[in-house]
């Protein structure tokens, strides 16, 4: 078997909302990243495979995936496709040229309304179709090679698209957003998420890992916070809501990076540090 270039990192789903942040942020980190999207479809085991021999990379972080919002019953047949089947075949593809495979997870994988923090040693009961695909891409994944990283993590944000992008936008033009009080996590921000596959990469980790920092809060509170940070009133901008039917508790504890020694700040601390970082901290 070809050992490839751990300097050298693919990323499946190069052009979303997670896997363009991955690329830029692991490119600023100094790796030669190589992003590609339909064109290498993660459901053309050939094609996957084809392109892992050519450009030999170290390090494969599998992006792709079928979104949370587009994996109603009715499409289950496609996600499994592309959450599950795609990730065995990226596995596969990885595990042809002796690469680590680094699997995009969620916090889905767990029951959507946990009565107290899981950490990656409780078993997931995911209770959605999104959250049942990802859990088959772990297994597939971890059935597949054992050179690989699982990683789990609760609403990444990022300030220059998604919802923290929506929440500035409506403050800047006066506008109202509304933030759901009953849903609950640990938001993390792409830098502290990316941060954690650079250091992971460079210690040769292995297994599943929580990425998230400490503590919990509501998609109200978490709007709250960006808005007093970014120096306005959070009373003027948002509108509360819930919803008994999706209310949501999935608070994950990052239990394998304690182990490890890593210092996590608080999902306070993390946020303030990344909207600095960006230029948007006015308090």
């Amino acid at each position: 078997m070809i050992m490839s270039d751990r300097s050298v990192v693919w990323v499946t789903g190069s052009s979303g909302f997670l896997g363009s942040v991955v690329c830029e942020r692991m490119e600023r980190a100094g790796f030669t990243v190589l992003g590609t999207n339909s064109e290498v479809s993660v459901c053309d085991p050939e094609r996957l495979e084809a392109f892992a021999e050519e450009v030999q990379p170290g390090v494969v972080i599998n992006c792709a995936g079928i979104r949370r919002d587009a994996t109603s019953l009715s499409d289950r047949i496609k996600a499994y496709e592309v959450n599950a089947l795609g990730a065995r075949n990226v596995a596969l593809a990885a595990n042809t040229i002796g690469a680590t495979i680094v699997q995009v997870s969620s916090d889905d994988v767990y029951s959507s309304k946990l009565e107290e923090p899981v950490n990656e040693f409780d078993e997931p009961q995911p209770d959605t179709p999104y959250g049942k695909t990802k859990r088959a891409g772990e297994l597939m994944v971890r059935n597949t090679t054992p050179d690989h990283i699982i990683v789990r993590s609760s609403w990444i944000y990022h300030a220059h698209s998604g919802r923290m992008k929506d929440i500035l936008d409506a403050a800047g033009k006066g506008e109202k957003y509304a933030a759901r009080m009953d849903q609950f996590a640990a938001p993390a921000s792409v830098a502290l998420y990316v941060d954690f596959l650079v250091k992971a990469i460079e210690r040769n980790a292995k297994g599943t890992f929580h990425i998230t920092p400490r503590g919990r809060t509501s998609r109200y509170e978490f709007a709250a916070k960006i808005l007093e940070y970014a120096g306005y009133d959070p009373a003027t901008v948002l509108v509360p809501e819930t919803d008994p039917k999706t209310a949501e508790n999935v608070v994950l504890e990052s239990l394998m990076l304690e182990m490890l020694g890593a210092d996590l700040p608080t999902w306070e601390e993390d946020l303030r540090s990344y909207m600095d970082s960006e230029g948007l901290l006015k308090i």
